[in-house]
């Protein structure tokens, strides 16, 4: 009879640690580094906000995860493939240029290269974002 309240004793207080979060409660990223542009992991980016991204971000739990290197890719009117790339996360005048002139509804991928502190290469999903107005 003890060992069993002691087991039920151990399951709640377990069960209570690994709870699922509700609404309101604070969730942090984690995993290995994904690719975020102005907090946003994939989707639409507004003239707005691509106006006002200078960088790429990375979510996860590699706290000294840098970029070191970034592409932009699109495709044309015509279905030709094209892309832009540059070192460090920073987008280049014709980085921003392309998307910016992208006509509303355009999907552009963004891809990189993620080292960490160790000199560690992390393999990091591409993103895909479509332009909106």
């Amino acid at each position: 009879m003890r060992t069993a309240m002691l087991l039920s004793s151990a399951v709640l207080l377990f069960s209570a640690f690994t709870a699922t979060p509700h609404a309101g409660d604070l969730v942090l990223p984690g995993g290995p580094p994904s690719i975020q542009l102005a907090g946003i992991s994939k989707g639409t980016i507004t003239q707005a906000v691509w106006a006002k991204t200078t960088t790429v971000d990375l979510a996860g739990c590699v706290p000294d995860a840098q970029v070191t290197s970034l592409t932009v890719c699109i495709q044309d009117c015509k279905g030709k493939a094209d892309q832009l790339s540059t070192k460090g996360d920073r987008f280049t005048p014709a980085m921003k240029t392309m998307i910016a002139n992208l006509p509303a509804g355009t999907p552009f991928t963004v891809k990189v290269t993620v080292v960490d502190g160790s000199g560690k290469t992390w393999t990091v999903p591409d993103a895909t974002y479509v332009t909106a107005h």
